[in-house]
């Protein structure tokens, strides 16, 4: 449940401490390049010098008070390091917010930078950083858009740059600084929006006002656009590949007379290697119009066009009505060139392309990545398909996710795919899962409108992508099961277990539990319900009461139910932290709560006390979800940082509970120490973010299926010096950068837990600093962050054997172990996610998982699955359906269980 993250669309670039990487080069002529300096410092050469005097309506830039416009003057905020080896322009600096509290050398009013402007679309690179020492939290915006968040300077990484695109509508730019904390401001270039329009063909035809030719010239820096190799960036020449049809074809429209074959058969009178087209462009987002088609009679092609990571056109082949076809996608470039591929395609032929800015990107949400991704090929037909989101302004809005915004067709003709859409209990991902397989080696286009959007209202930047399947294949493993949908139904069923008494016990997210009766054939009898839970925490007066979570449940030998609740999570990001508890259920018919923990950490939204397991030991091990996408605090999740408790996996010694409940708030005026000689409830496993299920199989092994982070999250640097808590675990490295917005998701988890050892999600409190496996080397490592410097080592505690994958975006949540039968021993877990499913994994005696199934037939088609169990005497297995509010009956074949 709660996978997933936060992004803002901007170019950015570490600079080493002698070195500075450039701005990627716009297609028209700055504005204007400032630096800030200190009045008797050389200037830079192509740039004018503020020195931090206040805002001139003459001079038509300056300084003001932030979020005011008082003139302020800066001019004692400006420093020149004079360091050697420094690019000038990061040698100089002014201080947008004094940090030196209580100094006499500054002006401690923080201040903003404006600079007067016509309105219209700009591009603007900013530069941020200083020498040692790093005390800044580096942040600045522009126009409200964020361009640099919360960047600390690092020996290896000093300086960081940012390129935005913005509107101004009020004739002023306006920079500031807020949220951060002495932010020092290197140098700014302004420059208009990006725009450009290309008509492709042959060097003889002038192209219509407003355009450029492009007749098949190879790419170069020097002009900024030109044609590759397709699928590389190797420069290709396909001059006589463009084509006029005029006067033949008599069409008015020059530039659907004119084309480039971006892909010319074979003995044909051209380049027959196939092109790719880019064009050098800031990273940030785009309007691209593009069309395809032939003027002529030709009627030979099958076009097909992809633009940047999304496909505009696929498998059009032109009649003697309909030459063309015409496109416009919002994309988003993140590597410096807009590139337009005709991968797919036979006799692909570009007419005509327009390309502009996107102003205020950075404030839009959109799509980052997709599973499938564009043009994949070989997809399974059992497929989900997962976008991994750019969220700005928090996440997704469930009830703009319909049939109507978020599609699936088939390519050939047209026609829709019957899906459910979904997303995630973070809502940080769209996940479109057809009700049925798709069918083999068939096109298919996923599609994402501008009727998304996200909880603030904002409308998503469109999306669309055509993938094509594979020839499928016959369902996986030995077992099958049949399915006996919604033996349960009209509750939103969390967890679920099967009693010693042989009953069936259902969780549910407003806090109630269901005792079914269960039935020879399997089926459930009538419900009783037992609001012990609820009762609780009306009577306490808990925030939220009378409604609370239940995810955990668990017997103790006494009979005796053990659950974790917690504050319901329905949307807005304000669920109070400290707000998870674990109690005792006893009594007739379970009806008395005894709180038993309480104050246990939460994030603000649905990662939170989780999952029970009694272990072999006697103690209570409990899954503690963490606070945050990625270790450090983000504001997709509320900015809220992790805590001494949180992403971890506890151990509670129920022996050494006494009468009251026990009060475990870490800070805040909570003084709880896990590490005490005599602590109750202590750190098993660290690391573990949000483990949904603990399972402890019968060869002694503990696992825990994981949600890893969806892309966008932050992580934490290592300080330093290092706090001295870290000689509790005797951390002296590696030292790491902070990184934001991290551009990759990780994959979700099962994690082969062990006591002491670290699972990747960092935690500062513990002196964990990074993410998952670091970035050991320049080659693929195991679970690796690329947006490390290749060289940075995993923590030193990470169990890198004891991780397996469970699948990108699959929400890995409840999991058991079978017992009996073709799957004995084989652990299950429930994909809630992608797939939508249950995956399986063959176990060995010494803890090593393998062999990773899915397509076991009874095993597909659910509707957001969250936990299961079974029922040891029979081997019926109950899976609890979230988007669907039932419980699901999978009987097992006679084949596949016996005892």
């Amino acid at each position: 449940m709660g996978n997933r993250r936060l992004w803002i669309v901007v170019t950015a670039a570490l600079a080493a401490p002698f070195a500075v990487a450039g701005p990627a080069r716009a297609a028209v002529p700055p504005v204007a390049r400032v630096n800030f300096q200190p009045a008797s410092s050389a200037v830079p050469a192509g740039y004018t010098a503020d020195t931090g005097a206040a805002y001139d309506a003459g001079r038509g830039s300056g300084w003001v008070v932030q979020g005011s416009a008082t003139p302020l003057d800066l001019s004692r905020n400006t420093r020149d390091r004079a360091r050697t080896g420094i690019d000038a322009r990061l040698n100089t600096l002014i201080h947008m917010q004094y940090g030196d509290v209580g100094g006499s050398n500054g002006v401690p009013t923080p201040g903003a930078w404006e600079y007067a402007l016509p309105a219209g679309s700009y591009q603007v690179t900013v530069s941020v950083g200083d020498q040692p020492a790093y005390d800044s939290s580096h942040t600045v915006r522009v126009e409200g858009v964020a361009a640099i968040s919360g960047f600390v300077s690092t020996a290896a990484a000093e300086y960081r740059t940012a390129t935005v695109t913005v509107a101004v509508t009020d004739g002023r730019l306006t920079v500031d600084a807020i949220g951060g904390s002495n932010t020092k401001l290197n140098y700014i270039e302004i420059a208009p929006a990006f725009a450009l329009k290309v008509n492709f063909s042959d060097a003889a035809t002038a192209p219509p006002a407003g355009y450029v030719r492009d007749s098949g010239g190879a790419y170069a820096d020097s002009r900024g656009y030109g044609w590759v190799r397709a699928g590389t960036t190797t420069p290709l020449d396909l001059t006589g590949n463009g084509r006029n049809r005029n006067p033949a074809a008599g069409q008015p429209d020059v530039r659907l007379a004119t084309l480039m074959h971006m892909q010319l058969p074979a003995g044909s009178a051209g380049v027959t290697t196939p092109g790719s087209w880019e064009v050098a462009v800031p990273a940030g987002a785009y309007t691209v119009t593009a069309a395809v088609g032939d003027a002529g009679t030709a009627v030979d092609s099958s076009h097909w066009l992809s633009i940047e990571d999304q496909n505009g056109v696929a498998a059009f082949v032109a009649t003697a009505t309909t030459k063309h076809a015409t496109v416009t996608r919002t994309v988003t470039v993140t590597d410096g060139r807009l590139t337009l591929s005709a991968a797919g395609g036979t006799n692909t032929k570009l007419d005509y392309v327009d390309i502009a800015g996107v102003p205020a990107a950075g404030t839009i949400p959109a799509v980052r990545t997709s599973t499938p991704a564009n043009g994949a090929t070989g997809v399974a037909p059992t497929t989900s398909v997962v976008e991994d989101l750019i969220l700005p302004n928090g996440g997704v809005d469930q009830a703009t996710l319909t049939s109507a915004t978020v599609t699936l067709t088939r390519v050939g003709d047209g026609s829709p795919v019957p899906a459910t859409v979904i997303t995630s209990g973070g809502g940080d991902v769209v996940n479109l899962s057809p009700t049925a397989p798709l069918a083999p080696s068939t096109a298919y286009r996923f599609s994402l409108t501008s009727g998304v959007r996200d909880v603030s209202g904002r409308a998503f930047q469109p999306y669309s992508i055509v993938f094509t399947t594979g020839t499928g294949g016959g369902p996986g493993g030995p077992a099958a099961f049949d399915k006996v949908v919604g033996v349960a139904t009209g509750a939103s069923f969390t967890t679920v277990v099967t009693g010693p008494d042989g009953r069936l016990y259902a969780g549910t997210l407003d806090g109630r539990i269901l005792r079914f009766p269960i039935n020879a054939d399997g089926t459930l009898g009538a419900a009783t319900v037992i609001t012990a839970v609820r009762d609780n925490a009306a009577a306490l007066g808990l925030p939220g009461a009378p409604d609370r979570t239940i995810i955990g449940m668990a017997f103790d030998p006494a009979g005796g139910l053990w659950v974790t609740d917690n504050y319901e999570y329905v949307g807005p990001l304000n669920v109070p932290e400290w707000s998870g508890r674990i109690g005792r259920l006893s009594g007739t018919d379970l009806g008395t709560y005894t709180p038993k923990v309480v104050n246990l950490p939460r994030s603000v939204k649905d990662h939170e006390t989780n999952s029970l397991a009694f272990g072999p030991d006697g103690a209570l091990y409990v899954s503690q979800g963490a606070n945050n996408a990625m270790g450090a605090a983000d504001s997709t999740w509320g900015n809220r940082p992790e805590q001494l408790l949180s992403a971890a996996v506890l151990r509670l010694d129920t022996t050494r509970l006494g009468t009251g409940p026990l009060d475990v708030k870490t800070a805040d005026g909570g003084s709880y120490d896990p590490y005490a000689a005599a602590a109750p409830l202590t750190i098993y496993a660290s690391g573990v973010r949000n483990a949904y299920d603990l399972v402890w199989h019968r060869n002694g092994h503990l696992y825990a299926p994981t949600n890893g982070s969806a892309a966008g999250g932050n992580t934490p640097a290592t300080p330093s010096p290092l706090p001295s808590s870290c000689a509790r675990r005797g951390y002296t490295g590696p030292a790491v950068p902070a990184l934001t917005s991290v551009p990759t998701a990780e994959t979700d988890y099962v994690f082969d837990v062990k006591r002491g050892r670290y699972y990747g999600h960092p935690n500062p409190l513990r002196c964990e600093w990074v993410l998952a496996g670091g970035n050991p080397t320049t080659a693929a490592d195991p679970f690796e962050v690329a947006a490390y410097p290749a060289g940075t080592g995993a923590d030193p505690n990470y169990d890198l054997t004891g991780t397996y994958d469970a699948g990108l975006h699959a929400s890995a949540d409840g999991a058991i172990e079978y017992r009996g039968g073709a799957l004995d021993g084989r652990l299950l877990v429930v994909r809630y996610s992608s797939g939508q499913d249950i995956e399986t994994f063959d176990v060995a005696a010494n803890g090593v998982l393998s062999n990773r199934t899915t397509g076991i037939t009874g095993f597909t088609g659910f509707s957001q699955p969250l936990d299961l169990t079974e029922d040891p005497a029979t081997g019926n297995l109950y899976v609890t359906e979230l988007g669907a509010s039932r419980i699901t009956l999978l009987r097992p074949r006679a084949a596949t269980f016996t005892r």
